[in-house]
């Protein structure tokens, strides 16, 4: 057999197999929104989270118009429900929802992770200029986050998008998941003493590690932590993450 003719038909053979994977987790239909803006899709999802500022509206719009725009903080969710892969070689289409990520408009989110089983997984968001020792708010939104991804029957996979990379004050990716590791576990630790007797199940019980400190690789699902710049377009890694979650 020729080649070139092999090949195609490797390449052929890959596609139909990510079609049907897709196609076998999709059919749930979810709505996010209300009245006038509610949108409903059946397609497999990827969302975008995170602490207000951190450029998730930018990301948005730049992974669907290829430019970050111009934006003001969120009051209700962005949705696209005819997302394509950054590779352009499946032409399957996804749901991309940037969720707002002040304290009072999060509930959506957390609904939204609760009822759909057709997450293909988080942008989670941060801001990599903040200083390490002030990420409390980012920390325990995504406690809040992990407390309902980690308790899906196939948890899902998670990357920390650090924003802001181009900026000279950024830190390096390393140093953000650690200060997010050290506050992860003091929140767990505060929780597991308000709870102590209680009897109730609270994420703690998923976190246990034996008295070890706590780590993000503890966690059933793969969390990467990935540095990236909206502003200067540096999203490659982002794009490449969107990728490989698609078809797993």
């Amino acid at each position: 057999m020729d080649t070139t003719v092999y090949i195609a038909l490797v390449i052929a053979l890959i596609t139909t197999a990510a079609v049907l994977i897709i196609s076998i987790h999709s059919g749930q239909a979810i709505s996010v929104g209300s009245g006038s803006k509610k949108r409903v899709t059946s397609s497999p999802i990827f969302i975008i989270a995170g602490p207000s500022g951190s450029g998730k509206t930018s990301l948005f719009n730049l992974l669907t118009t290829g430019e970050p725009g111009k934006t003001v903080a969120s009051q209700v969710a962005s949705f696209s429900d005819s997302f394509m892969l950054p590779s352009g070689v499946e032409k399957f289409k996804f749901a991309l929802i940037d969720f707002p990520g002040h304290v009072k408009l999060r509930q959506e989110l957390f609904t939204t992770l609760q009822s759909s089983n057709n997450i293909r997984g988080v942008i989670y968001m941060v801001d990599s200029t903040v200083d390490p020792k002030r990420v409390t708010e980012t920390a325990e939104f995504l406690y809040d986050v992990l407390s309902i991804t980690e308790r899906k029957s196939q948890a899902i996979d998670i990357m920390i998008a650090c924003n802001k990379s181009e900026s000279f004050t950024s830190r390096p990716p390393l140093m953000i998941k650690d200060a997010l590791e050290k506050e992860l576990g003091q929140i767990i630790e505060r929780k597991s003493k308000d709870l102590r007797g209680a009897g109730e199940d609270d994420l703690t019980t998923v976190f246990a590690t034996s008295g070890a400190a706590f780590k993000l690789d503890h966690l059933e699902a793969v969390v990467q932590v990935c540095a990236g710049s909206v502003l200067s377009k540096d999203i490659d890694a982002w794009q490449a993450w969107l990728d490989e979650n698609a078809i797993n």
